[in-house]
Formats: C-alpha cells, structure tokens, sequence
C-alpha cells in the first residue's frame, strides 16, 4: 500500500515558488506599479514638489511587500499566526 501523505508532500515541493522566481515576480510588480503611479501622476497633474513624496512612499510599500510576502506565501497551514 502506498503511503499518500509522503506522495502529496513531494507534490507540493514540486510546485513551490523559488525565491529567485518570487525576486523576479516582485520586480515585475514594482516596475508597473511604479509606471502605473507616474501616469496617474500626470494624468492628475499632481506638483512636481509631491512627486518625490509619492514614490519615497510607494519605495516603503514595496519593500514592505519585498519583505513579508514571503512570510504570507510560506504560512504553515493551519498557523494564522505567523
């Protein structure tokens, strides 16, 4: 009889995000994120002085998410505390 738990378990291993993969879709996010901001920029002539305010604050957000998306994607099931 096969045993399913350690068949599973090699299955999801298998279909796991690399941190290198997970670096590149981070980029990828920061880059349109940040040419969506400019163009909503412009569109909504916002000052030149509040520009560098807004990136300075999309540039936090993005290494918040840099920093725990990890932690989301990795969560132990069934542990809503980490």
């Amino acid at each position: 009889m096969s045993q399913p738990n350690k068949q599973s378990g090699r299955k999801l291993r298998s279909h796991s995000v690399r941190a290198t993969d997970l670096d590149k879709l981070l980029d990828a996010f920061r880059a349109l994120d940040r040419t969506v901001v400019e163009i909503s920029m412009n569109v909504y002539k916002v000052p030149r002085r509040d520009r560098a305010t807004m990136l300075e604050q999309h540039r936090r957000l993005h290494d918040m998410v840099r920093e725990r998306l990890p932690r989301i994607l990795y969560q132990p099931e069934g542990d809503p505390n980490c």
